[in-house]
């Protein structure tokens, strides 16, 4: 009797290994515009990796809008080379998988609350940390944790605490999955064209 896999868990593998990353990553999909506070990011994995000795690896996805020289610099003077993966541009057929296998997404963007990548990660089982900007904990509810983007020390010690607290982990996957499935497809497509209508 021949054995089959899900096909989205072959996906996921395929994906992880096209990329050559492991699971439980931290997963930021932003461009690299200024506003969308990769800087702050940076800093707080710095203080993860040399003030907690955490071995957390963060995964940034997006295309190059003018800052992703100055960002790829300051990785390496934070001495963050290991631990931080820029893998630029990824086509939307990836995108699922990279959202499944990471621990958490840090949304740690200057503006909003209307973004996506929240809202995808709802849906697809990935925790939330955003940040506290007007208007993001009407849209995110009791679902995310958040946090202030201006503060790296804050940010590094909310990803220590859902790091290492798998209830609430698995509170957070829950309340998401139950957020996503009342964001219906009339409210996601209103979402879309408001985002459009603001850009």
């Amino acid at each position: 009797c021949m054995k089959y896999e899900q096909p989205e868990i072959i996906l996921d593998h395929e994906v992880m290994a096209k990329y050559d990353i492991e699971e439980g990553y931290l997963f930021y999909p932003a461009q690299f515009w200024p506003h969308k506070n990769h800087t702050n990011l940076l800093l707080a994995m710095h203080e993860l990796v040399k003030v907690y000795h955490c071995d957390l690896k963060l995964v940034l996805v997006g295309s190059d809008k003018g800052n992703l020289d100055y960002i790829k610099k300051l990785v390496g003077e934070l001495g963050l080379t290991e631990y931080v993966r820029i893998l630029g541009f990824v086509p939307l057929s990836d995108m699922q998988a990279l959202y499944r296998k990471a621990s958490m997404l840090v949304f740690v963007s200057f503006f909003g609350p209307d973004n996506l990548p929240p809202l995808e990660a709802f849906a697809l089982g990935c925790p939330v940390i955003a940040s506290a900007v007007p208007g993001s904990e009407e849209q995110l509810g009791d679902s995310a944790l958040f946090v202030d983007p201006r503060n790296p020390s804050e940010i590094a010690t909310t990803i220590l605490q859902l790091s290492n607290d798998p209830l609430l982990r698995e509170e957070l996957i829950n309340r998401g999955l139950e957020r996503a499935h009342k964001w219906t497809g009339e409210k996601y497509v209103e979402g879309v064209f408001k985002i459009l209508d603001e850009f």
